[in-house]
């Protein structure tokens, strides 16, 4: 009995904690929608203390997660009451504390029997005649000896509860401290037959499905000493800052056991003040804390023996999770988040920080710091999203991150999670084009291409999300550049060439910039900036080109005369005339034939015919080459030569004269030797005169060799001897 009445006694603090805890309202209206009704009938046949304060503090549970519904509070016993309608729940709280007054007036009389069959059908048929019913939820109270119509039993209780149920009305029964094992199974019978539930008050397991269901708190024991001693126990409890309530309770066996809670700054309470209320039931004493001071608390019990239960929960709705967000590129820095959390608003608190440990694909783990002061990669103060930046990352996967946000000087912790993706992304490079020349000035040249890039190969974008420029490093000025794709895919492009007509040298900086999307995800993609020196090459006047193509013509042409003057031969022998004795008479020495620069050049190896003294022809030249020498006639310039070679006429062209052969020329014979005969000579003094007559001429006129048709008598000759 001892046993059975520490249990109630336990169950009956443990729900007084919990309609005192808050939020409630908030929780119900969430899980039931807020707009259904609820509606508590309240079994008035109870006689027992603690079947009374446990449903007193049921009931008030219930109404305090009533939302935004409609409250019906009906009671019944022998005869079911007309339920009452209340505007808030506080009323309908107000009005189960007067029920309550009325009970413990009969605690201890002779009990009887309350009929729940009645109670069903009217309640039943009061819901059936509700207006626009949008379904709610019917709780019944009882600590069982009830009685039912014998005509129908339990099975007609059932029966009336799945009609509820197809109006959307769920029926929730709970069996108080003692109420008889049958009538529990009665009453979960009710519940079970339209899919409602059915609670157990009388049982541990029971008073913790009620709160779990009702209310989403489980109140949950943190220690237990089965034989304190004189000297006293305690626990400590870390208290987050914003936290809403701290629920502090004590479960002891003796009565004359000291239970206190400490405050972080020492202060002790043994008593209900200011925010902090306190309950105490037969063997238990409750603490619930509002706006708890954050820190370290401190449950202290002393003074008794026997066993000692410390009952501890923090109520708070803080929460630390990881936004979802695309991936993130390889290779670059990018934002780690976490958003801070109170309930459904931001948690705006700059004091606090948040770690996140990351936990790469390859099992790598990093530490990383979270704020949200503005400051070390956070992007905005104090907007409740604490980052930083981290990176660059360059292995590709799924990283999980474990979130823990903690406070200066505080042990209290608030833990959460999330991951984040690591993917290739596209980048961007600028290469090259210039050659170790100089470009020419002014002239449109290839300077760079820029590449589009997403891993190993290219990667395609629209032309208008790239953007390149280039400026001269020595000034900042901005050079005007054209761009020029390589190839168009689709109306994309993943190479542009960088052309520009360039006047001044010096060292030029080029710049990058890709804007696209890529996995769903907006990026922008820098390029180091690249620096290239480059010449500039002044373009030669085209005067210039043709000075130099006419000084090169004349030096061609001067280069061939002049090859072609080494590869001439000098003249060479003599001419003699023969007299009627066969005697040898000196004509001329072809070496001493003295020429001009011009003939030197031009005709090196050829002699005129009227040029020797002695001779009686007016035209037509002596050829000499390494065959010998020639007689050269051309008819249409040299006229008719009275000259015979080997008996036969001139020919037009190149006439051989062989060494030491006889020709005639006007009746005279003549013989060309190339060495000089050794026989005595005699040259005629009208030679002599004729020679120095024609030496004379040479000095006085300027020689014309191409006129070689003139008469000798109009023309100098070359001096032939002395």
């Amino acid at each position: 009995m001892a046993t059975r009445a520490a249990l109630v006694s336990w169950v009956t603090a443990a729900l007084v904690l919990l309609v005192a805890a808050p939020g409630w309202e908030r929780g119900a209206e969430a899980q039931d929608g807020g707009a259904a009704f609820t509606f508590v009938a309240f079994d008035t046949t109870l006689n027992q203390i603690e079947d009374i304060e446990a449903a007193q503090l049921a009931a008030k549970m219930v109404f305090s997660n009533t939302g935004e519904g409609s409250i019906f509070l009906g009671e019944y016993s022998d005869h079911a009451e007309e339920p009452r309608s209340f505007e808030s729940a506080d009323e309908a709280q107000v009005s189960v504390d007067e029920i309550i007054e009325r009970l413990e007036s009969n605690i201890g009389r002779e009990p009887y029997a309350a009929n729940l069959s009645e109670m069903m059908e009217r309640y039943s048929s009061f819901i059936e005649q509700l207006p626009d019913v949008a379904g709610g939820r019917l709780f019944v109270l009882s600590a069982g000896g009830f009685t039912v119509h014998e005509s129908t039993g339990v099975a007609g209780l059932t029966d009336v509860a799945a009609d509820l149920a197809l109006q959307r009305v769920e029926v929730r029964t709970i069996s108080l401290a003692t109420t008889p094992g049958a009538d529990r199974e009665a009453l979960a019978a009710i519940s079970d037959a339209d899919g409602g539930r059915s609670y157990d008050l009388g049982f541990l397991e029971g008073v913790i499905e009620f709160i779990d269901d009702q209310l989403n708190v489980l109140l949950h024991a943190t220690l237990r000493v089965e034989d304190a001693s004189a000297a006293g126990e305690s626990i400590t409890v870390d208290i987050p800052p914003h936290s809403s309530y701290l629920v502090a309770g004590f479960a002891f066996e003796d009565s004359a056991t000291s239970n206190v809670i400490v405050q972080p700054n020492g202060q002790v309470i043994g008593d209900s003040v200011g925010s902090v209320s306190v309950i105490s039931i037969s063997g238990m004493k409750f603490y619930t804390v509002r706006n708890p001071q954050p820190g370290v608390w401190k449950l202290e019990s002393s003074g008794g023996s026997g066993a000692i239960t410390f009952f501890s929960d923090v109520i708070n709705q803080l929460g630390v999770v990881m936004p979802d967000q695309a991936p993130f590129p390889t290779g670059e820095t990018f934002v780690l988040t976490a958003e801070a959390r109170a309930g459904e608003l931001p948690l705006i608190d700059t004091s606090a920080i948040i770690d996140a440990i990351v936990k790469g694909p390859d099992g790598s783990e990093h530490s990383y710091e979270l704020n949200d002061r503005g400051a070390d990669g956070d992007v905005f103060s104090e907007d409740g999203i604490f980052s930083t930046t981290i990176g660059p990352l360059e292995i590709v996967g799924v990283s999980n991150v474990q979130l823990i946000m903690r406070w200066p000087n505080l042990t209290a912790t608030i833990e959460g999670g999330g991951s984040f993706a690591i993917e290739p992304f596209p980048t961007i490079e600028i290469n090259s084009a210039v050659a170790d020349a100089p470009i020419t000035e002014g002239e449109k040249t290839h300077l760079a291409t820029v590449d589009l890039i997403l891993g190993e190969f290219p990667f395609l974008a629209e032309s208008e999300h790239v953007t390149v420029s280039m400026i001269q490093a020595d000034d900042g000025s901005e050079v005007d550049i054209e761009l020029k794709p390589t190839e168009v895919v689709d109306g994309k492009i993943y190479q542009l060439n960088v052309f520009a007509a360039l006047v001044e040298p010096g060292d030029y900086e080029f710049d990058a910039i890709l804007r696209s999307s890529h996995l769903e995800r907006e990026f922008v993609a820098v390029a180091t900036t690249r620096t290239e020196s480059i010449e500039i090459a002044v373009p030669t006047p085209v005067m210039t080109y043709v000075l130099y193509g006419i000084a090169g013509f004349f030096a061609f042409v001067f280069l061939v005369l002049l090859i072609r003057a080494i590869l001439q031969h000098n003249p060479f022998g003599y001419l003699y005339r023969l007299d009627s004795s066969g005697e040898r008479e000196l004509v001329a020495n072809f070496a001493e034939y003295r020429r001009s620069p011009w003939d030197w050049l031009m005709n090196k190896s050829i002699v005129p015919a009227a040029a020797l003294p002695g001779v009686p022809l007016l035209g037509g030249r002596f050829v000499f080459s390494t065959r010998g020498i020639a007689f050269r006639y051309r008819p249409d310039s040299d006229g008719l030569l009275r000259m015979t070679i080997r008996g036969e006429a001139l020919q037009t062209g190149k006439n051989m004269i062989a060494d030491n052969e006889e020709f005639q020329i006007a009746g005279e014979t003549f013989v060309f030797d190339r060495a000089r005969t050794e026989e005595e000579v005699r040259v005629s003094d009208r030679i002599r005169s004729v020679q120095q007559e024609r030496n004379a001429e040479l000095e006085s006129f300027a020689l014309d060799p191409m006129t070689w048709d003139a008469p000798s008598s109009a023309r100098p000759t070359r001096r032939v001897g002395r």
